[in-house]
């Protein structure tokens, strides 16, 4: 069985049910269930103990970092998971110019502080965050040793084969049905380093994003590149099996 790939879902916000629901529907779906604060990481975990074919992420969201007084906490009980075993995963996590530019600052000194936490481990998947932040973000990550993906990637053309160079993927959004940048992104960008995101629950343009429109962003995706969905969907699957072989992450196997 091909597996189905959301590698950016914020599945702590759905219930046990809905979740229960979503995998007995979906038996061939992989979710990278990321995280945006300490608090729900530990909620994200607890999922990923109790469900199969959920990979758990810690992370502190970009737009949380300014609602906390000392960033640092929050860093240091993520690095804290990381360096217990207890996650392969950090995210959601970077850098947003686009949607809270005016906490940009402690936006940047947070991220510094986890990817130097992180320096010691090695073999890490990143699920970034970088609207807005697309070079300053990959130019961090230069060093970073492990895998990164750039979720919801609508940034410039000419960064995708950096973003290939340094063995990088970004994701492809149902978002794609309805926006222009990223059915522009998903023209150009090579299909060795794309993967599919739902970024659910979230509402967008009268879309609410959830893991169920997977199989409409592969549809949408192939069309505006002019292959079958097929070839989509075989090398989504492709490329995150080479992800979870490198990691060597768990929940994988439908």
């Amino acid at each position: 069985m091909r597996l189905l790939v959301d590698a950016h879902c914020h599945l702590y916000e759905y219930s046990a049910d809905q979740i229960e629901r979503l995998l007995a529907k979906m038996p061939d779906l992989v979710i990278v269930a990321v995280s945006d604060d300490y608090e729900s990481s530990v909620r994200t975990l607890e999922l990923a103990r109790r469900f199969k074919r959920i990979i758990p992420c810690a992370g502190l969201h970009p737009w949380e970092v300014g609602k906390r007084s000392n960033f640092e906490d929050e860093v240091s009980r993520i690095v804290e998971l990381v360096e217990r075993g207890e996650v392969r995963c950090v995210g959601e996590v970077g850098l947003d110019t686009k949607f809270v530019a005016e906490t940009i600052e402690v936006q940047r000194a947070a991220f510094r502080s986890l990817l130097e936490g992180l320096r010691g481990s090695e073999g890490l998947l990143l699920n970034v965050h970088a609207a807005g932040t697309w070079e300053e973000v990959l130019s961090a990550l230069q060093g970073f040793r492990g895998v990164a993906i750039i979720h919801w990637y609508t940034g410039p053309l000419h960064l995708l084969t950096a973003i290939r160079d340094s063995g990088f993927y970004i994701s492809v959004n149902p978002a794609i049905k309805v926006q222009k940048k990223h059915q522009e992104v998903v023209r150009y960008a090579p299909l060795d380093i794309l993967l599919t995101e739902s970024d659910g629950p979230y509402q967008y343009r009268g879309l609410n994003l959830s893991p169920e429109l997977i199989p409409e962003a592969i549809k949408v995706a192939a069309e505006v590149k002019g292959v079958s969905p097929e070839e989509v969907a075989e090398a989504v699957a492709a490329n995150f099996e080479r992800i979870a072989r490198l990691l060597d992450l768990d929940a994988v196997a439908p």
